[in-house]
């Protein structure tokens, strides 16, 4: 299991979000979709560090991983909700086989509206961050 699935794992396993953690925005026919939900954007570790002098990074290094998410709702309550369920994951450690995780950090922005949807959407980015170390 890659960081990406142990933290989406992470996030299904708070009972408010289960079945409710996409990789993308949820359209129907071209069409935000109104519904409460969290999307959880894929990336790559930001640094590869060993902490040793002169060492050069393999894939294998520890590595300092962020995903990005964003809290989608249709009211500023239903995000709050969600950035609630988000945050029960601090100090929890996703599971990646043949590595240490160090406990999850998360980071929020304030909730926003988005307009250029009628009705509009509300909605919050957020950052989930954990050390994956070799094991």
């Amino acid at each position: 299991m890659s960081e990406f699935d142990a933290a989406k794992v992470l996030l299904e396993s708070v009972p408010l979000l289960a079945g409710k953690v996409h990789e993308a925005a949820l359209v129907d026919d071209g069409k935000a979709v109104r519904a409460n939900y969290v999307v959880l954007f894929g990336a790559g570790p930001d640094v590869l560090d060993d902490d040793r002098y002169g060492s050069i990074p393999r894939p294998d290094s520890d590595a300092a991983q962020e995903f990005p998410g964003r809290a989608v709702g249709t009211d500023p309550g239903a995000v709050r909700l969600i950035l609630s369920a988000v945050q029960s994951l601090v100090g929890r450690k996703p599971v990646v086989s043949g590595r240490r995780c160090d406990p999850v950090v998360v980071e929020f922005d304030p909730v926003k509206v988005d307009n250029s949807v009628s009705p509009p959407l509300f909605f919050s980015d957020f950052w989930v961050r954990f050390w994956s170390r070799r094991g």
